[in-house]
């Protein structure tokens, strides 16, 4: 798609505007990240290529098993009563419905069973923001390519602002997935869209101003509904930027912009994230966290030390089990005995308990509530967090601050384990034969045809088609 004149200014001309300057007197960042997001080629390589090809394809899948849940369904009668039907598709149903409304329910459906993945420097959950919101403003001649550079423009947002705000923005009780996942969903729309740089920055500064979301909603419907927000927000602000709507390009980094209310703004941690703006991306530094299991990333490495205990354990000889993490990992993890699904996905004994007992933890577990099996209940009440002080509170997976289980047996002895990189982090990754298999249990048998196209998906010269249909059982 062509892109579009600079509108109303130009991007070296910002600082001009009256009331534009930041803290520190330089180029605003979201003029910085506009002008990476608008013209940086975005041709990936090989590697960075396959992360984001299994990143898509696995929160495709996530996508079709959440379209299932109860707050996918419930958000699609709402967003029923609200809109009338329109070009965009919800995957998984029969429903269409207006763009933002479509980015919004898939955007739910991917991040309803937490199964979709996440990345390291932001905590922040990309592709069940990114993909829902592309789809919804791709058009029919939009291919595989453009998807892939336009996702690469929005995972450079997201992750950029984690390096440039994170820990301080998170641990203050800030969902990333939705307050920096919207202005990531803008400049994705932007790119996908054609949008100039100017445009692409007053999209970005649309969505920092209907960005929120809160840590303490976790447990509830509200967490996917708030990924749902966020890409909701991307797809609005790419219009309305795109109609000639402007905003002020100092709002990130402003004395009373977002950084600073949001978390603190520390200017050198910001100049040194859009520092490497154009030098390499973010998706290759960092890759992709992909989820074995459905359930809390903080709670990943703790069920990879059980797993590995459950062919050395017998439950009749657990007398207690001890569970140490980093403090701010615990602090997303308060539930004890769950009592629902979406507490489950955030109660470390119990995902602790499943590896244990069961070897692991699946969507069927899940739908089966086997938090209240009197077996399960009993492990979970035997189980206790210890929440220390990690040595890097600056690193989100650290070997010097590894997750360890303790078991203590009714003999007397302690079986230990300790995990640094759960499986599905960078450091110990998925297989794609993993990947595949998650695929086809969330979203059953297709056809041969569809998931062979499907592999190469970047290569496909309909991708919204693509991804959309609904296979063949």
């Amino acid at each position: 798609m062509a892109e579009r004149s600079e509108g109303p200014f130009f991007a070296g001309e910002m600082l001009s505007m009256s009331g534009s300057q930041t803290v520190s007197g330089a180029e605003p960042a979201l003029v910085r990240l506009a002008r990476f997001a608008a013209k940086d080629p975005l041709d990936a390589d090989p590697n960075t290529l396959a992360i984001l090809r299994s990143g898509v394809i696995d929160t495709l899948g996530c996508i079709h098993a959440g379209v299932k849940t109860d707050v996918a369904r419930l958000a699609r009668e709402g967003v029923r009563a609200m809109v009338a039907t329109g070009p965009a598709t919800v995957i998984g149903t029969d429903m269409t419905t207006a763009r933002p409304q479509a980015a919004f329910l898939n955007a739910v459906a991917g991040h309803a069973l937490d199964f979709d993945d996440w990345e390291i420097p932001g905590n922040a959950h990309p592709t069940a923001v990114l993909l829902p919101a592309l789809l919804a403003v791709a058009g029919p001649q939009t291919n595989g390519a453009e998807l892939a550079r336009a996702y690469l423009a929005g995972f450079e947002v997201i992750a950029r602002l984690g390096e440039a705000m994170n820990f301080q923005h998170y641990d203050a009780g800030w969902h990333s997935t939705a307050t920096l996942g919207a202005p990531a969903a803008a400049a994705a729309c932007a790119r996908l869209m054609g949008l100039s740089v100017a445009e692409t920055t007053h999209a970005m500064s649309f969505a920092i101003s209907s960005a929120s979301g809160y840590t303490c909603q976790f447990g509830s419907h509200a967490k996917p509904i708030q990924a749902g927000f966020a890409a909701r927000a991307g797809v609005e602000a790419a219009c309305l930027a795109q109609a000639g709507l402007t905003g002020q390009p100092h709002v990130l980094d402003h004395a009373r912009g977002s950084a600073a209310l949001m978390s603190g703004l520390n200017s050198d941690r910001m100049n040194a994230a859009l520092e490497k703006l154009g030098t390499g991306y973010a998706l290759t530094e960092h890759g992709l966290v992909l989820k074995p299991w459905p359930s809390c990333g903080y709670t990943h490495r703790l069920m990879t030390c059980a797993v590995r205990m459950n062919q050395r354990i017998s439950p009749d000889g657990i007398k207690q089990i001890d569970l140490h993490l980093p403090d701010f990992h615990g602090a997303v993890l308060p539930f004890g005995q769950p009592t629902n699904r979406a507490e489950a996905l955030f109660s470390a004994p119990f995902v602790v308990a499943m590896g244990v007992l069961r070897g692991g933890l699946t969507l069927s577990d899940l739908r089966a509530g086997v938090w209240a099996d009197p077996e399960v209940a009993d492990l979970i009440a035997k189980t206790k967090m210890h929440a220390f002080a990690p040595i890097r509170p600056d690193l989100n997976y650290s070997e010097n601050d590894p997750d360890r289980i303790v078991v203590s047996l009714t003999d007397g002895t302690d079986i230990e384990d300790t995990c640094a990189y759960p499986l599905g982090a960078p450091q110990a990754p998925m297989s794609d034969a993993q990947i595949w298999e998650k695929f086809h249990a969330n979203t059953g048998r297709h056809s041969d045809a569809w998931a062979a196209k499907l592999h190469n998906w970047p290569e496909h010269p309909g991708i919204g088609a693509l991804l959309t249909q609904q296979g063949v059982p």
